[in-house]
């Protein structure tokens, strides 16, 4: 008996990434404000930061899609928060991108309430991934967003991106400046979406994330 087109679709759509089996991926909704938020109630990991540090092409290669997260022209062009279902279990979330160098300040200090209030207040999220350029080691705004996450009690897993765009003494050069300038215990996962550099310890340490989270509940 043929495959109808909805199966066909879906069994073409199962990857493996990083030794996680991506059954399904897909784009759920976006919300501006926290009545928005999904009524699903699946955790959550969410991913910030700069609006131009590869957010939204590391999602894409952590679910082995190449379109599903809109990967702007334009940093700092998304202004809502965007909600993926990964395999029907939990959320990937794409926060809006920090500093937002291309909207108005009223606008930027909107998203700014917004995403405090996401972090804060919404207790389906489970931890959050802050990606940081290896090239630059942190901005100011890098430092001051995660220090102000970890008041909240919310997990900050800090990693570096693009390890594609530096060499091996740039590489580490980066990494021991990151860890400096975010307090870490170990110098922080280095992770590449166009050489799929990394992504192998990402999912594990956002399934142990997700894992610690149920463990708890179950207690």
């Amino acid at each position: 008996m043929p495959m109808s087109p909805e199966v066909k679709k879906s069994a073409q759509a199962v990857v493996t990434v990083g030794g996680v089996q991506i059954t399904s991926a897909e784009f759920v909704k976006s919300a501006v404000n926290l009545s928005g938020l999904p009524k699903e109630h699946l955790p959550q990991v969410a991913f910030l930061g700069r609006s131009n540090v590869g957010k939204s092409s590391l999602m894409n290669a952590l679910m082995g899609r190449k379109n599903l997260v809109k990967v702007s022209s334009t940093p700092g062009k998304t202004h809502e928060l965007n909600f993926f279902r990964v395999n029907k279990e939990f959320f990937l979330v794409d926060l809006p991108g920090v500093g937002f160098a291309k909207v108005a300040n009223s606008l930027r200090d909107e998203m700014s309430v917004f995403i405090r209030d996401y972090v804060e207040k919404c207790k389906d999220l489970k931890g959050l991934v802050y990606l940081v350029d290896i090239r630059h080691g942190g901005h100011a705004i890098d430092i001051e967003t995660v220090e102000s996450i970890r008041a909240t009690g919310c997990p900050v897993l800090v990693i570096a991106s693009k390890r594609d765009k530096v060499n091996q003494s740039e590489l580490a050069k980066g990494l021991k400046l990151i860890q400096q300038n975010f307090d870490l215990d170990e110098k922080p996962l280095c992770v590449s979406s166009i050489k799929k550099t990394g992504l192998d310890q990402l999912w594990q340490d956002i399934l142990y994330a997700l894992k610690k989270n149920e463990e708890r509940e179950g207690q």
